[in-house]
């Protein structure tokens, strides 16, 4: 009887590295690359009520529903997400964030024209609030990168809503001091969300 051939204990290592690399690719976490199980997709959304009448005690706090923007973005998000997991996302996650001065803005040609700082980024449903991320001050026209502090923990409160659909995006700023006495813009965010399949 012939003796196992080297062939075979190199067929066994290459099989200890494939369970390997599956065992990785579905266990890491939501800051990186370790959870290869995902969806990643940018979903934007135009958050308006900057204009001169919005000011309340100096400063801005705008929200928008994902639902109501046109086209429904990010429900085409949760979509093509559901398709390429092959089941519904157990969570999702926000990787990065820009901002840009709406083209048709009037009387501002740049956010520190009219946003102070710092800007906040938050999502929201009808009971809780969560901070994204930051800007320190939003200058130019942009797109202006937001800092993300959110993590998977951190947006546990509506991670539900998160996964269905049925969440705020909302902007919390000073206004400038010297901002015109007439204008009226919108912010144009662009949210670079992740959809986990653990």
């Amino acid at each position: 009887m012939m003796s196992p051939t080297p062939i075979s204990s190199s067929k066994r290592a290459l099989l200890v590295l494939a369970a390997s690399a599956l065992v990785s690719a579905c266990s890491g976490d939501d800051a990186g690359g370790a959870n290869t199980v995902n969806y990643s997709g940018p979903v934007s959304i135009n958050v308006d009520k900057f204009k001169d009448g919005d000011v309340r005690n100096d400063a801005f706090d705008s929200d928008k529903s994902v639902s109501t923007e046109s086209g429904n973005p990010y429900g085409a998000f949760l979509q093509q997400a559901r398709a390429v997991l092959g089941r519904p996302p157990a969570a999702v996650v926000v990787d990065r964030a820009t901002l840009t001065l709406g083209r048709d803005a009037s009387g501002v040609t740049s956010f520190e024209q009219f946003l102070g700082g710092p800007l906040t980024l938050y999502l929201a449903n009808s009971s809780t609030t969560v901070n994204i991320g930051t800007v320190a001050q939003p200058m130019g026209a942009g797109p202006v990168e937001v800092q993300i502090t959110a993590t998977r923990d951190t947006l546990a409160p509506i991670q539900t809503d998160l996964t269905q659909g049925s969440f705020k995006v909302g902007i919390r700023v000073p206004a400038a001091a010297a901002r015109p006495r007439s204008f009226d813009a919108k912010v144009a965010t662009v949210l670079y969300f992740r959809a986990l399949a653990l």
